[in-house]
């Protein structure tokens, strides 16, 4: 069975977001916490435990909401980020549904948190059947480590001989390499 893969942010969503930029500048309108805050104080200091699945992003967000100083609630920046960051890029969305349509598989493999994961999911699977989503919370490493396409090829249950049976495309060329590596079709978005 054919199986499309697709990375999330820079393939099925548009970070730039349709030229409003990223998803920070709503939360500096709404909270008036500044991009830099949330990079020096939340990306720069427990982001990676969070992307990996060893802490969760709530306890993380929280201690760096409360070094910025900002008063809001994990949940408030939470719903925040993810609704100002959904920006659908139509022509993946089309693609994605026309390969389901054929009878392809359509995956997700992403580097997310569990919390913006389920969210993905369940937005995007409205739009698109989704068979699976791997992410690097979930397996406990990044796209750009050889393992997380071992581990998506053990869960799709695929033999080595299969892994070409996946097309893989990602908006970043040292994850196209990787997957490569591991025998998918990988495409450079």
């Amino acid at each position: 069975m054919l199986t499309l893969a697709l990375d999330v942010d820079g393939v099925l969503l548009d970070p730039d977001r349709d030229g409003r930029g990223p998803w920070t500048n709503e939360l500096a309108a709404q909270f008036g916490i500044e991009e830099n805050q949330m990079q020096e104080e939340f990306f720069m200091q427990g982001w990676k435990d969070v992307i990996h699945g060893r802490r969760s992003i709530e306890a993380v967000l929280s201690e760096a909401l409360q070094r910025i100083g900002a008063t809001i609630d994990v949940e408030s920046v939470l719903a925040c980020w993810f609704e100002a960051d959904y920006s659908p890029v139509v022509e993946t969305f089309d693609l994605a549904r026309r390969a389901a349509q054929a009878g392809c598989r359509v995956v997700l493999a992403t580097n997310q948190e569990h919390r913006r994961a389920e969210y993905l999911r369940r937005r995007i699977a409205a739009d698109v059947p989704l068979d699976r989503v791997f992410y690097s919370a979930e397996l406990g490493c990044m796209k750009h480590d050889r393992r997380f396409f071992e581990l998506a090829s053990q869960r799709l249950d695929l033999t080595d001989a299969q892994r070409p049976s996946v097309v893989f495309v990602d908006d970043i060329a040292e994850n196209v390499e990787v997957a490569r590596a591991v025998g998918w079709r990988a495409v450079h978005a």
